[in-house]
C-alpha cells in the first residue's frame, strides 16, 4: 500500500470523528427533550472531543504535509427509542472507532510508516477509555431501570465534571 492510500484512510478517520462529533450532538438534543441535562451536557463534551480528534489528526497531516480531503459525515440518528438505545449506540460507535484506529495504527505498522504508527499509539489509548466509559454508562442504565430515582442521581453524575 502506499503512502497515499494510508493518508487516505487517515483522511477518512477524519470524517468519522466529525460524524462522531455530529451524532454525541444529536444524542444530546435528544436527552435535553428527555430533561436529561447531565446527560446531555455529558454527550456535547464527547461531541468536543471527537472534535478536537478530528483537529488532533488534520494538525497531525499538515505536519506530515499530506493532502487533507474533507468528506461530509453521514446524517446522525435523531431519534432514539429508550435511553437504553442511546447508551448501546453510544458503545457500538466506539467500538467502531476503535476498530478503524486499530486498522490504521495495522496498517502504519505494516507499511513501515513510523510517523502515522507513532502518532496513532495516542488513539489506541484514548479508545481504550472511551470504550470503558461507553460499557460503563450502558450497565449503569440497565441497573438502573425503572428506577426515577437512580436515573435522576446518574444524570447529576454526568453533569459533574471528572
Amino acid at each position: 500500500m502506499a503512502l497515499e492510500q494510508l493518508y487516505k484512510i487517515v483522511n477518512e478517520q477524519i470524517t468519522h470523528e466529525l460524524g462522531a462529533e455530529m451524532q454525541y450532538l444529536a444524542i444530546s438534543f435528544w436527552l435535553e427533550r428527555e430533561n436529561l441535562q447531565g446527560m446531555a451536557a455529558w454527550f456535547k463534551q464527547q461531541a468536543i472531543e471527537e472534535h478536537d480528534h478530528a483537529m488532533k489528526i488534520v494538525g497531525l497531516m499538515n505536519e506530515w504535509d499530506a493532502p487533507i480531503a474533507l468528506i461530509s459525515p453521514p446524517n446522525p440518528t435523531l431519534e432514539f427509542e429508550s435511553l437504553k438505545s442511546v447508551f448501546e449506540a453510544a458503545l457500538a460507535h466506539e467500538q467502531r472507532v476503535t476498530e478503524q484506529i486499530n486498522s490504521i495504527f495495522k496498517t502504519a505498522r505494516e507499511e513501515s510508516a513510523w510517523h502515522i504508527e507513532v502518532a496513532f499509539q495516542w488513539f489506541v489509548t484514548e479508545q481504550v477509555e472511551e470504550e470503558v466509559n461507553a460499557r460503563d454508562n450502558l450497565a449503569k442504565i440497565i441497573m438502573i431501570g425503572d428506577n426515577p430515582a437512580a436515573l435522576l442521581e446518574f444524570d447529576r453524575h454526568l453533569a459533574t465534571p471528572a
